[in-house]
């Protein structure tokens, strides 16, 4: 029998957000905000069993894989897993799973998954306090930035971004996007009507952020979700033309509003060495490597 998923509903996110508090998820596809944003983009199927998470991906880099299963007993679903798979006639897979995820299904079955990584998905995570208070000589050009930034615009202030407000920050992006070299890169256009969407479900997603001011218009911002407790997931960030030193003002000026979380995830670079450059810059606590596992033992586990 297959499991019975669905396509991710605003009404999920207090079940979601428990499965992940309980795994102690760090990850961004743990996050509420994440599933549901890209439930189009990856075919994002969802289900509950037992109060563990479950998911399932249609398209992308984990086509007809499954999610590691959050919040319960892992060899429960992996075993519900493989006979979902069965069903499907697809092999039994998993996807984007971290190192900890893999030495917990080696455990479980000796040799029976076959593991390959998937470097340009590796997340990047750093101490929100770091990021907050940029100390010490690794930092000091985030300092200059900044300090370069408030010289040319002493009149920045910053703003929360709510749902009142939310508009601003998809005006931001829409200015973004129209200085991108191609504006119709369909990646590009996902994210943004990932931000338009989430601008409209803001307090439904769980959603918090911030505006930052200059010249008296909104010029950058910042959305970001809890994953589970402690750690932070930044969706998004972006800031208009003409202030580039304004990207590390968003980051520092989010991170001091985060004093609740150790944690902020700032996602995977996706191969693009531009952004891996941007990432390795604020010097990470923690770089989660991914990898796919996929079952080559002779005999699926079974229910």
């Amino acid at each position: 029998m297959t499991i019975p998923f669905h396509t991710p509903m605003l009404q999920d996110r207090d079940a979601v957000c428990q499965a992940a508090n309980a795994a102690a998820a760090m990850e961004n596809d743990a996050a509420f905000a994440s599933i549901y944003l890209l439930r189009r983009k990856y075919r994002i199927e969802i289900a509950f069993q037992n109060g563990m998470l479950l998911r399932r991906y249609g398209a992308g880099v984990r086509e007809n894989c499954y999610g590691f299963p959050l919040g319960g007993e892992t060899a429960s679903g992996i075993r519900l897993y493989a006979e979902d798979a069965k069903q499907r006639g697809i092999p039994l897979r998993l996807g984007l799973l971290t190192e900890e995820m893999c030495q917990t299904l080696s455990t479980l079955y000796p040799e029976q998954f076959l593991y390959t990584e998937a470097a340009e998905y590796a997340e990047y995570l750093y101490l929100r306090e770091n990021i907050a208070l940029l100390k010490g000589s690794r930092y000091h050009r985030k300092r200059n930035h900044i300090a370069q930034f408030r010289r040319g615009c002493p009149d920045a202030e910053i703003q929360p971004l709510v749902a009142e407000n939310a508009d601003f920050a998809v005006n931001i992006a829409r200015k973004w996007l129209e200085n991108r070299e191609n504006p119709a890169e369909l990646s590009v256009q996902t994210e943004f009507g990932c931000i338009q969407e989430a601008a409209a479900n803001w307090n439904a997603l769980g959603l918090s952020g911030l505006l930052l001011y200059a010249e008296g218009k909104p010029i950058g911002m910042t959305i970001v979700s809890e994953i589970s407790e402690g750690v932070t997931d930044v969706h998004f960030e972006k800031v208009i033309p003409n202030y580039p030193h304004a990207w590390p003002v968003v980051a520092n000026e989010m991170a001091k509003c985060l004093p609740e979380s150790k944690y902020l995830n700032r996602e995977e670079d996706l191969g693009e060495g531009g952004m891996r450059a941007s990432k390795i810059s604020y010097h990470p606590d923690l770089i989660r490597k991914k990898y796919f596992a996929q079952w080559c033992g002779k005999e699926l586990p079974t229910c």
